[in-house]
């Protein structure tokens, strides 16, 4: 199977000789998706990142791809048809996600637990106006279980007081090989996409911005690029880019953390996941089958934006305490197997921007400041295609010519996504691969790319990492020749996910990857 490499190098040669239509600063999931975006629609793009792609909030989500019952709730409760139009079209984009990533992303059965006689007609009658707002997108009809179909979806509910349940279908996808994928796709499609390049400078002729000065911090190489329109889709780090633009302009936003935790499968063996819909405090927490673990999570606290944030002991307590409440086996400290800490980039509601006609929904926003920098932040993974349209709207607005690509573009699969065929993968898989569980995993993490890595096992063979888990050298290999994975932590954080279901195996790993990387960086590849 003959396949383009994509090489770091080869990306940076590009950023520095072409001159862009649009350059996008960030690497995460709005800013992939607008590069996909904006390539597809015949604009020359370029995207550079400051840390790896998917380095920061884009890799610490709830992996669900969700139209927001809360969201349908409020709506509701204050008569606003904007949260409907919010949901209607959330609900969409969870089917196409799907469809472009069948590998990485699936439909998931939730349940929630009702202990009062009128939470069954209030709950269920929400998730039917749900079920119909999908329309042709739903992922499945919601239905109301009696106590005995409840265990059977979720084994460890502690139904004490329970009268039953009310069960309805989102989606559930693994968000940092997602972002990856849509990095490499855009790069297929012609973006200059790299990584590990940072923004110091914006270059303005006259009052406009013209392009970036920015730092190759794996070489601590400077050089220009040259852009027509540049896009700050960097998340938490907007109001740095702001700066960069207008030193003494607002500050946009207002961030907040979320914390997870994972623990083992056995205290949700189930196909289902459980919200917990009101916490004492008014939040929510999810309790989801994830990767072999089970994911829980989030909190809400106001943050500062710094690159690494830690989850704190009081956030997992938090988390803990409510998990055992709706579990019948009680969760200990020591069985939290792994936390991590994402940054949630939210507009302040004293901006001008959060009443202004440039915020497109109440889930996203975007400005444009005087020099013509167009800032997008906000929004959540679901919708990712339709923010990252309406970004791209936004750039073509500003440049001179007009969509040579109608801008409604269908569907197209990730890479891996790509003739996926579950089946008919296993079986060309299992021509070398005898592990089951290694071609499952495979497959589950790379979809059709997975034939690729088994041409590297032909020369490679088929070596695990570890025993634990089917991680093989071949793996490693890949992802660093064709998703652009640079140091360890690249790959067991966001290529293999393991530092986030299991953070002491993976801090394990962390040499003998390393060593991989390095034989790798010393020999030509032929191709």
């Amino acid at each position: 199977m003959k396949t383009q490499l994509i090489e770091r190098q080869a990306q940076i040669k590009k950023l520095k000789q072409q001159e862009f239509d649009c350059l996008i600063i960030g690497g995460g999931a709005t800013g992939v998706g607008s590069a996909l975006e904006a390539t597809r629609r015949g604009l020359k793009t370029g995207l550079v990142e400051r840390f790896d792609f998917a380095q920061g909030t884009s890799s610490k989500s709830t992996k669900l791809l969700h139209g927001g019952v809360r969201y349908l709730e409020q709506a509701f409760k204050k008569f606003d048809w904007n949260q409907f139009n919010l949901v209607r079209d959330a609900l969409a984009e969870r089917k196409n996600v799907i469809q472009m990533a069948p590998h990485l992303a699936k439909p998931l059965p939730l349940i929630i637990p009702l202990y009062q006689f009128w939470q069954m007609p209030y709950y269920f009658s929400g998730l039917l106006m749900y079920d119909f707002l999908s329309g042709k997108q739903s992922l499945g009809r919601s239905k109301l279980l009696s106590l005995k179909q409840t265990l059977e979806l979720f084994p460890t509910l502690n139904t004490e007081g329970m009268i039953g349940s009310v069960m309805y279908y989102d989606g559930q996808f693994d968000d940092a090989r997602l972002n990856v994928e849509v990095a490499m796709t855009a790069i297929e499609c012609g973006a200059a996409i790299a990584n590990y390049v940072e923004v110091t400078e914006i270059i303005k002729e006259g009052e406009k911005c013209r392009g970036v000065r920015v730092k190759d911090t794996l070489t601590q190489e400077t050089f220009e690029i040259k852009a027509q329109i540049i896009v700050n889709a960097t998340g938490p780090y907007t109001d740095s880019i702001r700066e960069l633009d207008q030193p003494t302009t607002e500050k946009l936003l207002k961030v907040s953390s979320g914390v997870h935790i994972v623990i083992n499968k056995s205290f949700a063996p189930g196909e289902g996941a459980l919200l917990i819909p009101k916490t004492e405090d008014g939040r929510v927490i999810f309790i989801v089958p994830w990767r072999g673990f089970t994911l829980i999570g989030t909190t809400d606290e106001p943050a500062k934006v710094e690159d690494n944030p830690q989850a704190t002991e009081a956030e997992i307590q938090y988390l803990l305490k409510y998990t055992n409440q709706f579990l019948d086996k009680t969760v200990k400290r020591e069985d939290v197997l792994s936390a991590w800490c994402g940054l949630r980039p939210l507009v302040s509601p004293t901006h001008a921007a959060a009443k202004s006609t440039a915020k497109l929904s109440r889930d996203h926003t975007i400005i444009t400041s005087k020099s013509g920098l167009i800032t997008i932040t906000g929004g959540k993974w679901t919708t990712f295609r339709k923010m990252a349209k309406d970004t791209i709207n936004k750039v073509f607005n500003q440049l001179s010519f007009s969509s040579t690509v109608n801008s409604s573009l269908s569907l197209i699969p990730v890479m891996g996504g790509k003739d996926f065929d579950r089946n008919e993968l296993d079986k060309q898989l299992a021509t070398n691969v005898d592990d089951e569980q290694i071609r499952s995993h495979l497959i589950n993490y790379y979809g059709s790319r997975s034939l690729i890595i088994q041409e590297i096992t032909k020369e490679l063979g088929v070596e695990r990492l570890t025993p634990k888990y089917p991680f093989i050298t071949a793996e490693v290999v890949y992802v660093y020749r064709y998703e652009m994975a640079q140091k360890p932590e690249d790959i067991l954080a966001r290529r293999f996910r393991l530092s986030f279901f299991d953070s002491q195996t993976s801090q394990q790993l962390k040499e003998r990857v390393s060593e991989i990387i390095s034989n790798l960086q010393q020999v030509p590849i032929e191709k």
